[in-house]
């Protein structure tokens, strides 16, 4: 796995229909929590984590999805973030390892969480992932902006055509993606909280395979063809929008 690794949380209350929900776009339980409350899951690359929003330690809402990473070292990704003058960058422990936070230049707080070797507490599932899945958060923000050079400081750099609308950056390797999306004008993201993302993946298998399946377990996906490929939309057990954009 990489060195940082992109790992969106989505902060639930219907954490196990989400589970199976996320499993059906093509998400493996990797890590989970023996007490309940946690999902760890992956993808060809990239993590979603799933926790309870009812013990958010940081008061995260019901459906609110929060940028954050794993990472093998925490100290070297602090010691990067420092360097490049990255605001309240702080290094603590907790019960399953350590944690990095600091500030991003929207001056929401991202998490980072150290890769954890002692599995106390929590199963580890031997589980494969599907290649041709890749998750994006999306950030709400000017493209063209800082938050490039922010992400840049973990690993993920602007991959392909970038615009005032829309730039895909991309880690290493496994690592994820990370979308930045202009702000809408004159309404509200479509995702609640702050410093929340929209949750999208990208895929290279047919979009209508993943629609067949999504069907099958009672959702509604919708399939559209927009100018830069075809694009799944379908409400999730939150009930909010998740896209998954087919890659040629």
């Amino acid at each position: 796995m990489s060195t940082v690794v992109v790992r969106p949380v989505r902060f639930t209350d219907n954490i196990e229909a989400m589970r199976d929900f996320l499993e059906t776009v093509g998400c493996r339980v990797r890590i989970e929590s023996q007490r309940g409350g946690w999902y760890d899951m992956i993808a060809g690359a990239g993590m979603v984590a799933l926790h309870t929003a009812a013990t958010s330690a940081m008061g995260h809402a019901q459906g609110e999805t929060a940028l954050s990473f794993e990472a093998d070292d925490c100290e070297l990704v602090a010691e990067q973030l420092r360097s490049a003058g990255i605001p309240d960058v702080v290094v603590y422990d907790e019960a399953y390892g350590q944690v990095l936070t600091c500030t991003d230049p929207n001056g929401d707080k991202i998490a980072v969480d150290g890769r954890s070797r002692d599995l106390y507490g929590y199963t580890l599932h031997q589980a494969k992932a599907d290649d041709r899945l890749s998750v994006q958060p999306v950030v709400f923000t000017d493209p063209l902006s800082h938050y490039r050079g922010f992400v840049e400081q973990f690993g993920f750099t602007v991959r392909g055509h970038a615009d005032a609308y829309f730039a895909t950056c991309a880690g290493d390797g496994d690592a994820g993606l990370i979308g930045l999306h202009h702000v809408y004008e004159g309404k509200l993201p479509i995702v609640p909280g702050p410093a929340a993302v929209h949750l999208t993946f990208t895929t290279t298998e047919p979009i209508e395979d993943v629609a067949v399946r999504l069907t099958a377990e009672g959702h509604n996906p919708t399939i559209t063809d927009e100018e830069f490929g075809s694009v799944l939309s379908v409400i999730d057990p939150d009930g909010l929008e998740i896209q998954v954009h087919e890659l040629a």
